[in-house]
């Protein structure tokens, strides 16, 4: 884990709101009443994840950002060999064979450990030279680095190589109210349960367990969900941070 040196600051809190462009998101967060009437969430009475509501947002911004990961898991490109393979990968691999006749809480158990035993991380600024770079499974893998949502990413293309159905995990972006800063972690679900696979800690923990962690946006399969709360009266507003937090473990959203 690195430490950065700044805060979570309006500026993070913009470029947070950048991703959620192009649709009536961005101003939900300074105006979350506007975020959306009951009968938008009657779907989803506050059983997602986190126990949050999910909205559907087919704008959301960051769904472009995942594009080239679906395109690698899509190729079977995102975790492969070709005539070297990186170190990085035969890791990955090997949590496949250690689990190829268990579970599925095994299986989400080796993948995560191996995730995070293999990838160093790492601040976007430092790797890409940007403030924000979701990089692609075999991007990360390549460089054995990343930040929060790039151990997300590669954990999601591992298990769906290792047979989890896409539609069941979600790239969950949200704000760590405890250690104030924002992170991202992958979310599976099992039976009724979430399962959260975090590079802060080798347990699979389930989501009821966590419950300092806020969320915002997910992506699940090629779908964008901005996370709420019902409210009285059954209405439903949007999941809001703070503008000034102490220094923390990650602020690329």
């Amino acid at each position: 884990m690195g430490n950065v040196a700044h805060s979570v600051s309006t500026l993070n809190l913009a470029r947070l709101t950048k991703s959620l462009q192009g649709t009536p998101t961005a101003a939900a967060l300074t105006n979350p009443a506007g975020l959306a009437s009951p009968s938008a969430a009657k779907t989803a009475a506050g059983n997602s994840v986190f126990g949050s509501v999910a909205i559907p947002f087919k704008r959301l911004a960051a769904l472009k950002k995942l594009e080239p990961t679906f395109a690698e898991i899509d190729a079977g490109t995102a975790i492969a060999c070709t005539t070297a393979c990186p170190e990085s990968t035969l890791a990955i691999e090997a949590s496949f064979t250690a689990t190829a006749q268990s579970s599925l809480r095994d299986k989400l158990n080796a993948v995560n450990v191996a995730v995070n035993h293999t990838i160093r991380y790492a601040r976007d600024i430092d790797v890409y030279q940007v403030e924000d770079h979701w990089a692609t499974p075999s991007e990360t893998l390549a460089r054995r680095e990343g930040d929060c949502e790039d151990f997300a990413i590669l954990k999601m293309a591992a298990l769906s190589r290792d047979g989890v159905d896409l539609n069941d995990m979600a790239i969950v972006v949200l704000f760590d109210q405890k250690r104030h800063f924002y992170h991202a972690v992958l979310s599976v679900a099992v039976g009724e349960r979430y399962d959260i696979l975090d590079n802060m800690r080798d347990d699979v923990l389930p989501d009821t367990m966590l419950a300092d962690y806020l969320p915002l946006y997910s992506i699940r399969g090629n779908k964008g969900y901005l996370h709420g709360s019902r409210v009285q009266n059954a209405a439903v507003v949007a999941n809001t941070v703070p503008l000034e937090a102490p220094p923390g473990e990650d602020t690329t959203f």
